[in-house]
């Protein structure tokens, strides 16, 4: 077959496809070793990029250019090769999913949450989330007061006394958390917030005591209420509010199209980056070899 630039790329852009959709394969085997190789395949893609575009642009300039060449027709030959490469990575990609990575979708969308836990647990709370989280914890305040009563955990003489000292300590831990969470930036990430709250919420109460006759008797059903939902406010898991607040915006797939898409796109766009760079590189090297020849 006679050589000219769709032959090259077609030749090389293959041989890119298939060995880009390789590392997808080796990605996929390697997926249950307990490392992070991410870093490694970025840089293993790069590295195929670099050798096949530069392999393109190089036999394109050697063989039909007499070993000059422009940036121009070089970054030409590099593109189209990366053009034949991502039609062959998509192909594979939907085959991939659709066949050989059955699961795939579903890791993928569960490593995207994961992903959304970790960036959000070190962003400050929003103020919608701190106004769930509080209506959360006020509700388990109420609901422990109410299966106190219910198992007969507080007398009868205390029952009011208990309910009232509630709304006092609900109040102020309200109104503390919501006035810190306008100044406090370093206690109000989501990693931190929660601990916050919970001290907040037990230095309220002792405040009350050390104000109050904390020897009434009445006081030990206030404290078994207390310490029973502070127990239960630890269960609050305040990124899961987050997620569900903000699922919306966590990209969730249930097509291998769009999937396939995706990756297929940024293959061409990290290698029409690439190739500006190995572009201007085989084109330098042309001039050099250029100016090396005897004028006449």
């Amino acid at each position: 077959m006679k050589k000219n630039l769709f032959t090259i790329a077609l030749k090389w852009g293959a041989l890119l496809g298939v060995t880009l959709a390789g590392c997808e394969v080796v990605k996929m085997m390697a997926r249950n070793i307990n490392y992070d190789a991410g870093a490694i395949f970025s840089i293993l893609l790069l590295i195929v990029l670099i050798l096949f575009l530069y392999g393109a642009s190089k036999e394109f300039r050697d063989d039909l250019l007499e070993g000059y060449i422009r940036f121009p027709k070089a970054f030409g030959v590099g593109a189209v090769t990366t053009v034949v490469a991502v039609i062959l990575v998509f192909a594979y990609m939907l085959l991939h999913y659709s066949a050989i990575d059955k699961d795939g979708l579903q890791r993928l969308n569960e490593t995207n949450v994961e992903h959304f836990y970790q960036r959000t647990a070190e962003e400050n709370v929003s103020e919608e989330v701190v106004a769930a989280y509080l209506c959360q914890t006020d509700s388990i305040v109420r609901n422990t007061y109410l299966a106190l009563i219910r198992d007969n955990a507080v007398e009868a003489p205390c029952a009011d006394f208990t309910q009232t000292q509630m709304e006092v300590i609900l109040k102020a831990y309200n109104e503390r958390v919501q006035m810190s969470s306008n100044v406090d930036t370093v206690h109000f990430t989501y990693k931190n917030f929660p601990e916050f709250a919970q001290l907040t919420f037990l230095d309220v109460y002792q405040n009350l005591l050390s104000n109050t006759n904390a020897n009434d008797s009445c006081y030990k059903a206030l404290s078994v209420l207390v310490n029973n939902a502070h127990t239960n406010m630890a269960k609050v898991n305040i990124l899961d509010q987050a997620y569900q607040l903000n699922k919306s915006k966590v990209p969730h797939y249930t097509s291998i199209l769009p999937v396939s898409l995706s990756y297929a796109f940024s293959v061409l766009l990290y290698g029409l980056f690439v190739n500006i760079f190995v572009a201007l590189y085989v084109a330098k090297r042309r001039e050099i070899d250029n100016d090396t020849l005897p004028k006449e």
